[in-house]
């Protein structure tokens, strides 16, 4: 059943990129609004646009959105739930920019899709263990929306 929800989990983070590599595909010379912009939330824009602090440059906006998301998990890290899967997380964020340095936007979209499963994984293990929902899913609520906001801007790289 584990292995089922983590194939989910994988799934879902799967189409959650090629959707916004479709909705995103393109815009090539974007100003640092038109890059959030494309971000269907409006608090989730504003969040963009606060961790970006206007860039330009899709490749340095998705590095500045990650190394956010670094410090935003190590606050969803005090929570001491589920640490294990968030330096799981930092790792992939990590090797995400790694990717990011080396132009290879194929493997960088895969991390960061990992990422947003390690957020579905936590959720899902605190379900299995008690039958109710994640004392995480408020905490990583922001956290959640960064790691789409980096596959977003990501997905604006050419």
């Amino acid at each position: 059943m584990a292995v089922f929800k983590h194939c989910m989990s994988l799934s879902l983070a799967f189409l959650a990129v090629a959707a916004t590599v479709l909705l995103l595909a393109g815009n090539a010379a974007a100003t640092s609004v038109d890059l959030c912009k494309k971000i269907h939330s409006n608090s989730t824009q504003e969040l963009c646009k606060s961790v970006i602090k206007g860039t330009t440059d899709p490749r340095k906006a998705t590095e500045l959105a990650i190394k956010a998301l670094i410090v935003e998990i190590g606050h969803v890290k005090e929570a001491n739930v589920c640490n294990e899967v968030m330096d799981e997380a930092i790792d992939n964020l990590n090797g995400a920019l790694k990717f990011l340095k080396s132009n290879d936007n194929g493997s960088l979209n895969d991390y960061l899709a990992e990422v947003v499963a390690d957020f579905g994984d936590c959720d899902d293990a605190s379900e299995e263990s008690g039958g109710k929902t994640s004392p995480l899913a408020k905490t990583t609520e922001t956290a959640k929306k960064m790691a789409s906001n980096c596959l977003a801007l990501a997905s604006q790289i050419h």
